[in-house]
């Protein structure tokens, strides 16, 4: 599957997570959590950033940032690399210490970033490291909760969500991170792309403010695909039910695996098992694909017609019709 775009702006605010490699420690005492927390204070002054929440736990860091002027890549690259310097010299070891890129989820304010303050002060109680989450010295529960908080943290920029003054906020806050709150968990709330956690319209929008007019299309299925591509493209089944055409089949069946992870980011693998292929077999033909559409315009016609096309049926899946794309007794 396509690895998901970032999508990064000023005034965002992210849910970051970032693994040890191999699910191995990042913090092995108090003395690296102490660092940690001194550069992120450090690259909040430098990158003009608010936290607004953290945990750190043994072997992940929960972040709850909005961005200013410097885009969250930059922000990450240079608090992680930097740490995972430190932390090689002052443990004599070598290599990567967080597992792959971070994760980012751009969260909408109000009831999203809420809960997700939540779900990251909350974090030791359901790893069941803690009975309660102020029982937990590495987090920022504890600056909430009492109403004060370090320069670096951005208190003011979170507590107006639980309130409208900070007494009422602080106690609001208490309320919904040690009672029973009845409400959907973060993990529960919508989420769009795998990127993006708020409701439909906060998404296009952000998408747009990226750049990015044409967001993936929500559950867009593979049939949708196959079908559209074969409208426009005119391959008739009797032809690829005879073994005919096979290379006009083959062109197709790269068509369609293209086209699904582009629009709707379906995986290839999900279109070689829906021909019976191996999972090998569109490797080669997407990559000649992908190098034919730098130069051939009529190529590119098509492909936007055949993306107008699914976009006007609504990636709907007729439910009667077999599949004359999948690989026949008669075809290689």
């Amino acid at each position: 599957m396509a690895r998901p775009p970032r999508l990064e702006f000023p005034g965002a605010v992210y849910h970051v997570t970032a693994r040890g490699n191999e699910r191995r420690s990042v913090f092995r005492d108090d003395r690296d959590r102490e660092e940690y927390l001194a550069r992120v204070a450090r690259y909040r002054e430098r990158f003009r950033f608010e936290v607004l929440a953290y945990c750190l736990m043994t072997n992940h860091v929960h972040l709850a940032l909005r961005c200013g002027p410097i885009p969250l890549s930059r922000i990450m690259a240079g608090l992680h690399s930097t740490y995972t310097q430190w932390f090689n010299c002052r443990h004599r070891r070598v290599g990567h210490l967080f597992q792959g890129r971070y994760k980012a989820f751009l969260v909408q304010e109000d009831r999203y970033l809420v809960a997700l303050i939540r779900y990251i002060h909350r974090n030791p109680v359901e790893a069941k490291l803690v009975a309660r989450a102020s029982d937990y010295p590495w987090s920022s529960d504890r600056f909430l909760r009492h109403g004060r908080a370090p320069d670096w943290f951005d208190l003011h920029a979170v507590l107006p969500s639980f309130g409208l003054t900070p007494r009422v906020a602080v106690r609001a806050y208490i309320d919904l991170v040690d009672g029973e709150t009845g409400l959907p968990s973060y993990v529960d709330l919508h989420a769009v792309d795998q990127i993006i956690k708020g409701d439909e319209l906060f998404a296009l929008e952000r998408f747009e403010a990226a750049g990015q007019l044409d967001p993936p299309l929500r559950g867009l299925s593979d049939s949708a695909v196959v079908e559209a591509v074969m409208r426009v493209t005119g391959i008739d089944p009797d032809d690829t039910a005879r073994g005919a055409a096979k290379a006009s089949v083959a062109f197709v069946r790269s068509l369609a695996a293209y086209i699904g992870k582009q629009l709707g980011r379906i995986s290839t693998r999900r279109f070689t098992r829906r021909f019976h292929l191996d999972d090998s077999s569109l490797v080669r033909p997407l990559a000649a694909l992908e190098k034919t559409l730098q130069t051939d315009r009529a190529l590119s016609d098509q492909i936007d017609r055949i993306v107008r096309e699914i976009r006007q049926q609504g990636g709907a899946t007729s439910p009667q019709r077999s599949d004359p794309l999948a690989k026949s007794a008669n075809q290689d």
